[in-house]
């Protein structure tokens, strides 16, 4: 569990309204979606964005739009900055850049000149297009607006244009070292909080509640820094944090991931390999942003190679890209501080921070609003606060739901909490950004409404003492945005860019909604088994719930993995508890047959599911997750850190763990040549078993009974026992004539089915042989001794 202690030494407190997403400490999880012996190297992962940035990122301009602020005032004050800024740095980096032959604009006169002279002002380059709602101001309006704001002399020079001279002159390749660029950067960045502060704290046009929702974005003191709270050795190049607006512009101490509001990623060239490396790395700093901060929706960060500044948009589901600032001219320039100067001033939502996850000073603990929707997803009830100061599960993964877990309590804090104290907890509380349809009304896999569902059907009527998730409140998470409240969606997110970004960022499955429950049992991850019998105990719980639930429900669950499972100590016993049901569907809402989705997690997917085939899920797909994910945990072994060390010391060259490591290719071939038969599923699988255990032969006898009864069962023909694949099922080419094949003349249907088509039509006899192995072993367990100690 991550203990999130009160902000460090080095934090700086957020000032007149300044917001923080949250901290955490010092990365201590296993990843959320990997499952154990190894995490994904840096490398591996800096890899895989490098394949990303050719095949599947998007360039629009129009993601800039995300930061103009919503308030009308705040947005006329940012639009005067814009241009204060940019016509006071032409007049000090002009005549010298046409000197030095770098500047390709023609008109020598400043932005400010301009615009004082001919009373009217430049269109800004970020074209908001007849659509937009915030349309730019009149020539005229803006031009007195101009000529009454605080314009700073130029002379003598404003400090750093020298290093902002040099910058700007960039053409291919900046002339200087790497260390001397981000001196420059720097310096544009702090250029621009001067003028942001001394605007907001002279002005009489904002009100002071407006004034509070601003801030000063400031780079670190130093560059190319490894942040305290990194889970890895890589370094940073610059860290951008955010100050109340009345802050000096400066930071005494680095900042650390939990403090970061963005990063830069900087290359002394522009050439492509310079634009793949530093999107890549810029990809894995961010990642760790989602990490080690509570309340990260989304993340802006800057890719800036030579002259060009690229903005980027880190999403649940993708990665967009701006065109190319080239600060190298005045439009360049201009555009770059119109961005910055937006971003000071917007709300604290549009910079991916969730408004609804507080930092308490005085109690050293978090404050969070949890919704309560209605049963329908129509209406909601009143939000309630709960309360926590650490984290059982981190949301480092970059794309994806970001999924967080809090254990919490609705009473408040009376005193202030030691540091190394934790609030007692009595719920835990699950936050993540889930596929869902844009009207919660309409949304049938709502999972709050799947759990409200469970919970109606077990509340008072559980004769057999079925563990099953049960569900305080949830909702979708909403907040104040300019004055209203909105729903946290993928819309909401995206508001104001293109239609055909908002479609390709939001359409058909794509979209997502942020939605926040509130459990009552609070559990440990799977991994935290120490023996053979716990774990079996645990296995054994999931299985009867998951069982109940289709049978008493008509819910699917869709997604056994590691991470669903829970192990819950209570009153000196030991029991399972399946969560998790993003993925699950009503069987009973189900017009046709259920549709052949592919969900889960990789090692863990069913062959039906990994293969997409066109043969009906069924409760038999979670049946088999729930049988390799009892290989899994049975191959890396139980009990001390040490133990689990030992037996993983040579899981690399085992065959499960090329389940993690291939393609869906190679591991659906993998698993269909492993599962083929009862003696390869023994010699191949079984057999690297970590048998140092207690009881880990009783283990090897489960799962061989789970293999027989979902693989091989007895109620079937020889003919339909095994793996071979259906004959347009491209993955099993290989193995269609190593298998028998059914000989029946009666019916035609039959002499073309697959083994998996056969199961499916006989799931339900087949789900109930496969629930019997773990019942029976639960009962044989009462007799297991231990022999260890």
């Amino acid at each position: 569990m991550k203990d999130c202690p009160k902000p460090a030494p080095e934090f700086v407190a957020p000032k007149k309204g300044s917001e923080s997403c949250g901290k955490s400490g010092p990365a201590t999880l296993l990843r959320a979606s990997t499952p154990q012996c190894r995490r994904k190297t840096s490398k591996e992962r800096r890899n895989e964005m490098r394949e990303y940035y050719y095949d599947r990122r998007i360039v629009d301009d129009s993601i800039r739009r995300l930061t103009q602020p919503v308030d009308a005032q705040l947005r006329r004050l940012a639009e005067d900055i814009m241009h204060l800024v940019a016509g006071d740095m032409e007049q000090h980096l002009e005549p010298r850049l046409k000197g030095a032959g770098s500047c390709d604009d023609k008109e020598n006169d400043s932005i400010a000149s301009r615009t004082r002279s001919r009373g009217g002002h430049t269109a800004s380059t970020l074209a908001l297009g007849p659509s937009t709602k915030h349309a730019s101001s009149s020539g005229k309006g803006l031009s007195q607006r101009v000529s009454k704001l605080s314009i700073l002399p130029k002379e003598p020079e404003q400090p750093g244009i020298s290093k902002i001279r040099k910058w700007a002159r960039t053409k291919l390749e900046y002339d200087g070292s790497e260390k001397e660029m981000y001196g420059s950067i720097t310096a544009f960045f702090t250029y621009v909080a001067h003028y942001v502060k001394k605007q907001l704290t002279t002005t009489k046009k904002v009100s002071e509640a407006a004034k509070g929702k601003c801030r000063l974005l400031l780079p670190g003191p130093c560059a190319d820094y490894k942040p305290g709270d990194s889970d890895d050795n890589t370094r940073i190049d610059i860290g951008l944090i955010d100050s109340g607006y009345d802050a000096a512009v400066e930071f005494c101490t680095k900042p650390d991931y939990y403090q970061l509001r963005a990063i830069v990623e900087a290359k002394r060239g522009k050439a492509l390999k310079d634009s793949l490396e530093a999107f890549a790395q810029l990809s894995e700093y961010t990642r760790q942003m989602f990490a080690e901060q509570y309340g990260l929706r989304f993340a802006f960060g800057f890719a800036i190679c030579a002259g060009e500044v690229r903005l980027h948009h880190f999403g649940n589901h993708k990665i967009v890209e701006s065109a190319p600032m080239d600060i190298a001219t005045r439009e360049g320039r201009r555009s770059f501080i119109e961005l910055l100067v937006n971003m000071s001033l917007c709300e604290i939502s549009q910079l991916g921070c969730d408004p609804t996850i507080r930092y308490l000073p005085d109690l050293n603990c978090w404050q969070i609003d949890c919704a309560d929707d209605d049963d329908n997803g129509a209406g909601r009830n009143a939000s309630k606060q709960y309360y926590f100061s650490n984290i059982i599960c981190a949301a480092d993964r970059l794309l994806g739901r970001h999924t967080r877990c809090f254990p919490a309590t609705d009473i408040r804090p009376t005193r202030k909490r030691g540091d190394e104290e934790s609030l007692r907890a009595t719920v835990v509380i699950k936050d993540a950004f889930a596929f869902a349809k844009p009207e919660a009304s309409e949304d049938d896999r709502d999972e709050v409404r799947t759990l409200k569902k469970i919970r109606r059907e077990f509340e008072g009527d559980n004769p057999d003492n079925i563990m099953y998730p049960k569900i305080v409140v949830g909702g979708r998470v909403r907040f104040d945005r300019g004055g209203k409240f909105v729903e946290d969606t993928t819309s909401t997110m995206y508001e104001g860019v293109d239609d055909e970004l908002l479609e390709k960022v939001s359409g058909g499955a794509l979209f997502r909604a942020h939605r926040r429950i509130v459990l009552e049992s609070i559990g440990k991850p799977l991994r935290t088994a120490e023996t053979v019998k716990e774990f079996v105990a645990v296995i054994c719980d999931a299985m009867e719930c998951h069982n109940a639930i289709v049978e008493r429900c008509q819910i699917l669950h869709r997604d056994i993995s590691d991470n669903n499972i829970l192990v819950v100590r209570e009153n000196g016993t030991v029991r399972g508890l399946l969560i998790d049901f993003d993925c699950a569907i009503d069987l009973s809402k189900e017009k046709k047959d259920v549709r052949n989705e592919m969900t889960g997690t990789l090692p863990f997917m069913s062959l039906n599911n990994i293969t997409n085939s066109n043969v009906k899920r069924t409760s038999l797909d979670d049946c088999e997750s729930m049988l390799y994910l009892l290989c899994w945990h049975a191959t890396i072994g139980f009990g001390s850190k040490d133990e689990r060390d030992r037996a993983k010391a040579g899981f690399e060259k085992k065959a499960i763990a090329r389940w993690r490591n291939g393609t869906m290719e190679t591991i659906a071939k993998d698993k269909r040549i492993y599962l083929g038969s009862y003696d390869i599923f023994l010699e191949g699988i079984v057999v690297e078993f970590d048998m140092a255990a207690d009881h880990s032969e009783q283990l090897a006898r489960l799962a061989l009974d789970l293999y027989e009864a979902l693989f091989a069962n007895a109620n079937l023909g020889v003919e339909y026992h095994g793996t071979r694949g259906a004959e347009d099922d491209p993955y099993a080419a290989d193995f269609r004539n190593e298998q028998p094949r059914p000989t029946d003349a009666g019916d035609n249907s039959l002499n073309n089915a697959s083994p998996f088509e056969m199961r499916s039509r006989e799931w339900e006899h087949i789900s109930r042989d496969f629930l019997d192995v773990p019942v029976r072993t639960k009962n044989e367990m009462v007799d297991w001794v231990d022999t260890s100690k």
